[in-house]
C-alpha cells in the first residue's frame, strides 16, 4: 500500500515539476520579449496574457483578473477586446464598428471611448482567470520560486531514496544463487 501511495505521490510531484518548468520557461520568454527585444507585450502563438488593473469592466472583469487574449481579425459588436492606447493596454467591450474603426466602452463607464483603428487591436478576450493576478504576484517573486523548486526537489529525492538494506541485489544467471531477495538479469 505504501508503495502505491509513493508512486501516486511521485507522479504528482513529476506533474508539478513539469508545470513549474513550463511556467519558468514562459516567464523567461516573457522577460526576453519585453526587456531584451523591447516588445510592447508578449505573444505566444497568437495568445497574450494581461492583468486587469482598473474597474472599468466590472462586474464582467475585475481588478487582478488575468485575461487570455487571442489575436483575431474577426471582431463583432459586444466582443471584449484588448487594444493599445499609447503605452497603455485597454480592455473594453466593442459597442460599434464602422469600417476600420471601433468604438469601445468599459462596462462600468458612463461614456464611450474614443474611436480606435482596428490595427491597434491586440485581440479578443477568450478566457478570464479570476484573481489570477494575485497568484501571479505571489508565484513570480524570486523567494517563492526558489522555495517551491527546492521543496519539490527535496520531496522528490526523499521519495526516490531507498535505504541500502531495502535494495535488491542484481546478479547474473551465471552467479550462484545465494540470496532469495535478489533480482536476476538475463
Amino acid at each position: 500500500m505504501l508503495k502505491y501511495i509513493n508512486k501516486i505521490f511521485q507522479v504528482f510531484i513529476d506533474i508539478l515539476v513539469f508545470i513549474i518548468t513550463v511556467l519558468i520557461f514562459f516567464s523567461l520568454y516573457n522577460f526576453i520579449s519585453l526587456k531584451v527585444l523591447n516588445k510592447e507585450y508578449s505573444n505566444v502563438l497568437g495568445v497574450s496574457i494581461f492583468e486587469i488593473v482598473s474597474g472599468s469592466m466590472e462586474p464582467t472583469l475585475n481588478v487582478k483578473d488575468l485575461i487570455v487574449v487571442k489575436k483575431t481579425s474577426n471582431i463583432s459588436k459586444n466582443d471584449i477586446i484588448t487594444y493599445i492606447d499609447g503605452k497603455d493596454f485597454i480592455t473594453h467591450r466593442v459597442i460599434k464598428i464602422e469600417g476600420n474603426t471601433l468604438t469601445t466602452k468599459g462596462d462600468s463607464n458612463n461614456s464611450d471611448d474614443v474611436r480606435i483603428d482596428k490595427s491597434k487591436v491586440i485581440g479578443k478576450v477568450i478566457l478570464r482567470i479570476p484573481k489570477g493576478g494575485v497568484l501571479r504576484e505571489v508565484f513570480t517573486t524570486p523567494k517563492v520560486i526558489v522555495s517551491i523548486v527546492v521543496t519539490l526537489i527535496l520531496i522528490s529525492l526523499s521519495i526516490s531514496y531507498i535505504p541500502k538494506d531495502k535494495r535488491k541485489k542484481v546478479v547474473s544467471l551465471d552467479d550462484k544463487f545465494e540470496d532469495p531477495d535478489c533480482i536476476y538479469k538475463k
